[in-house]
């Protein structure tokens, strides 16, 4: 009884540790394409002003 108990403690821990790190994993890729998204659209943005003479909002 204390081996299944152990077992199921030792289970839900490191189901809890992978959980937490893919989603330190997640946190990571979504702060990397909002930086990627953010980069290419601001560059955009600036070659049409330059280009068309005019001012984005």
């Amino acid at each position: 009884m204390y081996q299944e108990e152990s077992f199921s403690n030792a289970m839900t821990e490191a189901r809890k540790d992978n959980f937490d790190a893919l989603t330190n994993e997640i946190k990571g890729m979504e702060a990397f394409i909002e930086r990627f998204l953010t980069k290419i659209f601001d560059s955009t943005s600036s070659v049409s002003e330059r280009d068309f003479n005019v001012t984005s909002l």
